[in-house]
């Protein structure tokens, strides 16, 4: 059996918080533009917001897929310690579907014609939050045995 290594567990700490703090960071910046385009929604307003608004909210979407994208890549690159190893794994494949989920919102949105794909909108919401709360668990699971 390997045996526990701290400094392996002190570096995978501080690269899962650096994850944690740059998804709250990329949640954080990205909220306002998601309820300005929730409320256009409610309102049927989507075409009537001006166009360069609708391609900012699109823009911010795109920025935070591709800031999730970067945190699941290193999720899957890390070397976790032992004895956290199916712990990890089930945090770096939950936040990689995650980071999907998060794609398919964005994708959602076209600005070409200015409108979003409701059933891909929906979908998008619905998988954030499922993977959101099983990161949470996986994460919450990992401190817990990290503290070991």
């Amino acid at each position: 059996m390997a045996k526990f290594n701290p400094k392996q567990a002190q570096i995978y700490v501080q690269t899962l918080q650096q994850v944690l703090t740059t998804t709250q960071d990329t949640a954080d910046r990205v909220a306002p533009f998601f309820t300005k385009l929730d409320d256009a929604k409610e309102d049927n307003a989507i075409v009537d917001m001006p166009v360069a608004e609708f391609s900012e909210i699109k823009a911010e979407f795109e920025d935070a897929v591709v800031a999730y994208q970067e945190n699941a890549r290193i999720l899957n690159n890390v070397q976790a310690p032992i004895r956290l190893l199916g712990l990890h794994k089930s945090l770096a494949k939950n936040y990689t579907a995650y980071a999907e989920a998060t794609k398919m919102m964005s994708d959602a949105l076209n600005t070409t014609n200015q409108t979003v794909d409701d059933a891909l909108y929906v979908k998008s919401e619905e998988d954030q939050e499922l993977y959101l709360g099983k990161i949470q668990a996986n994460v919450s699971k990992i401190m817990m045995g990290a503290g070991r």
